[in-house]
């Protein structure tokens, strides 16, 4: 089921199979798409913290200060010296989603001050698959941009425009924030479940972490939009059971 969700995720055809189980697919995919380089698109981890679609990652039972992570690897913000700066190291480091968890060798590639770069070392398709769905919502999130408004004729409060046609606009303080996105209009407001516009009814979870994820990568969060994403976290409320130990450290 994992295989087929990468195939199609990255378009891998059947004729590409050298074998039943696909290995030689998987290693030429992770050729093609470079995994093992930090290339990729880096999404940002939530002010907020880990939380919904993004995992929480460990390193000898303790939770580090991810930055940001990518389909090659992650940034760290090593601001409890967990890591020293010894690069080519490989380390093996726990990742926790709220209904998974899995180990995967990492490597040491890069320190600079408090920022530890780090590749995986490993192909883990499930992790890979979940890093992927942050990755899609996320670098998405990265091409808004806010509509300046110094002439005065926007009427609206605020407003964001994505790179095809999707936006967020915000039209007072009392409504709910419309973002149009995939065909549909989903209304978001504090305090409250995010609906949509056609139904009047819920989005689904999977759907409130995905644009949490999306707006956590607006480019300069404006305050507004740290509004909404604060309010999806606290309706995701989500907190895996096999959470590692609290790390003491602030998210950068």
């Amino acid at each position: 089921m994992v295989w087929s969700k990468l195939k199609k995720l990255f378009r891998i055809h059947s004729e590409d199979s050298d074998s039943p189980d696909g290995e030689i697919s998987i290693h030429r995919m992770v050729n093609q798409n470079q995994l093992n380089k930090r290339k990729n698109v880096r999404i940002n981890y939530p002010y907020v913290g880990a939380v919904g679609l993004y995992p929480r990652v460990s390193y000898l039972g303790h939770e580090l200060n991810v930055n940001n992570i990518s389909l090659g690897g992650l940034l760290v913000v090593d601001d409890t010296d967990e890591f020293g700066d010894e690069v080519g190291e490989v380390v093996v480091l726990g990742f926790f989603w709220p209904d998974f968890s899995t180990k995967i060798r990492c490597r040491l590639v890069g320190a600079n001050l408090q920022r530890r770069h780090i590749q995986f070392v490993d192909f883990n398709p499930q992790a890979f698959l979940r890093i992927g769905q942050i990755v899609k919502a996320g670098h998405m999130g990265q091409r808004f941009h806010r509509v300046h408004n110094d002439s005065g004729t926007l009427q609206a409060e605020e407003m964001w425009v994505g790179p095809t046609g999707e936006s967020l606009v915000f039209t007072s303080k009392e409504n709910p924030a419309e973002l149009s996105i995939n065909k549909e209009k989903i209304l978001i407001k504090s305090g409250s479940k995010t609906i949509s516009a056609l139904t009047k009814k819920p989005i689904s979870s999977v759907q409130v972490q995905e644009t949490l994820v999306l707006l956590a990568n607006f480019p300069k969060l404006s305050p507004n939009v740290k509004q909404l994403v604060e309010a999806l976290n606290a309706e995701t409320n989500i907190v895996s059971p096999q959470r590692p130990n609290t790390r003491t450290g602030s998210y950068g």
